[in-house]
């Protein structure tokens, strides 16, 4: 009996071993007609596992890479690609707000392919809850509004802010601080400044990368008159004309009102208060007197200042027309000019006084006719006026003159006159003398014959224009 049972135990050692050399012929004889063959790869990193109400902040890209080896058949590795492996890094076992190292996981779909080695065996990961709060808006006033005004409750809109973002800037917020300014303020004050963040340390925080309900805040801050106090503008008293051809365009008082002090009553009847009166009679220019002001008895000013008044005079600006002969230069001594228009209309604009004023001699007209020659030319009239005067030139009428030049001819011309005379008288009888000393009644022709004489021998040049 225990013969036959070594046997058999030998006999199937011996099958063993024989399976085995089958295994190993048939895996070398495989390998001889597909071989081993090692690839790379690299493969993107899928984050799994993230719990909602949560952010990755590192690494700060989801696009991460794991580069793969791998070794297998070469009829299949030569068909393998990026969709047949997997590498992920789970999330689900993350704390919040703490950097964690967590295994890379690379995976394969193909079970005749081994991976050999990774680039990466771990990742360090951070994850953040996001979370939303409201933060306060608290005022920093600075500054005081003007006497006898007072200043109401300040009015903020909105009075929180809602912050939202990972956890680690968000809860250690603690006030969003605005700040106003008021320099002697008289009316009611609004602004809208941005708020700065503060944390609980008071210290300022950033909120770089946080969503906020708002960007500004608007801030309104009721100011009133005090009682005993009213602020009224001041109205100028002005006595008397300017001087003839002036007239006054415009009266500025600084400042235009001021600050009064008495019992309510009082105050609420005035509408205004008045200067002392300003004599502005016969003046001829702008002047800046300090004035007093006309406040009725019990009333008085809250505050020592002095009011100026500014009195703007001018002249009355016209026209005038001045027809002028326009007077021709630049042209050459043999040539010879004719002018269309005999008289330029000329319109001036300026101060009545300066106007009325003007010299004969201070507006002219000129037509330039320099280097030119022969022929018929349209020529814009040049006008003389005293500019430096507040004067302006509105129109010139005509705008153009037409000239016709044309060269002089000389002709000379020799004129001879001689006259003869030829003088018959009638002498009286009795004016007569006789032979024997008496006198003859008898009228006598007597004749006087001059000699032809020369007059005078002229020679004159005559122009004759072609």
């Amino acid at each position: 009996m225990m013969r036959f049972i070594r046997s058999i135990i030998s006999n199937l050692a011996t099958l063993v071993l024989s399976f085995v050399l089958a295994l190993i012929i048939w895996f070398n004889a495989i390998q001889a007609d597909d071989p081993v063959r090692s690839q790379f790869l690299q493969i993107p990193i899928d984050f799994v596992g993230r719990v909602d109400n949560s952010i990755l902040v590192t690494p700060t890209s989801t696009r991460q890479f794991v580069q793969i080896v791998f070794q297998g058949p070469a009829s299949i590795v030569d068909q393998l690609t990026v969709q047949d492996f997997t590498a992920t890094v789970d999330l689900s076992q993350v704390p919040f707000g703490q950097e964690a190292p967590m295994p890379v996981q690379v995976q394969t779909k193909v079970t005749e392919v081994e991976i050999l080695s990774q680039s990466t065996e771990q990742m360090t990961v951070h994850l953040e809850q996001l979370v939303t709060r409201d933060i306060p808006v608290t005022l920093d006033l600075r500054g005081s509004v003007a006497l006898g005004y007072t200043q109401g409750e300040a009015l903020i809109d909105p009075q929180f802010i809602t912050v939202a973002g990972t956890a680690s800037q968000v809860e250690p917020l603690d006030t969003a601080r605005v700040t106003v300014f008021l320099s002697n303020e008289r009316e009611t004050v609004r602004r809208t400044p941005q708020p700065i963040y503060y944390n609980k340390q008071g210290r300022v925080a950033s909120v770089s990368g946080l969503d906020l309900s708002t960007e500004l805040v608007e801030v309104t801050i009721p100011i009133n008159e005090s009682a005993g106090f009213a602020e009224k503008f001041i109205n100028v008293d002005l006595e008397g004309e300017p001087a003839p051809g002036y007239r006054v365009v415009n009266v500025e008082v600084d400042p235009p009102s001021v600050l009064l002090q008495g019992r309510p009553t009082q105050l609420n009847l005035l509408n205004w208060v008045q200067t002392e009166p300003i004599d502005i009679t016969g003046l001829t220019e702008s002047f800046s007197p300090q004035v007093a002001l006309a406040l009725p008895e019990g009333v008085t000013q809250a505050e020592v200042e002095e009011i100026f008044v500014n009195v703007t005079i001018e002249p009355f600006r016209t026209t005038s027309i001045f027809n002028r002969v326009p007077q021709v230069q630049g042209l050459d001594p043999e040539l010879e000019a004719t002018l269309s228009s005999e008289t330029v209309r000329v319109v001036l604009f300026g101060p009545l006084p300066v106007l009325n004023t003007l010299l004969e001699d201070e507006v002219t007209v000129v037509v330039d006719l320099f280097g030119l020659e022969t022929g018929t030319y349209s020529i814009e009239p040049d006008v003389d006026y005293p500019e430096q005067r507040g004067i302006e030139l509105r129109s010139v009428q005509p705008a153009q003159v037409t000239v016709e030049i044309t060269r002089r001819i000389t002709i000379p011309t020799t004129i001879t006159n001689t006259i003869s005379t030829t003088t018959t008288s009638f002498l009286p009888h009795d004016s007569i003398p006789h032979g024997g000393g008496g006198t003859s009644t008898l009228p006598y022709l007597v004749t006087a014959v001059a000699h032809p004489i020369p007059v005078a021998i002229l020679n004159r040049k005559r122009h004759i224009i072609l």
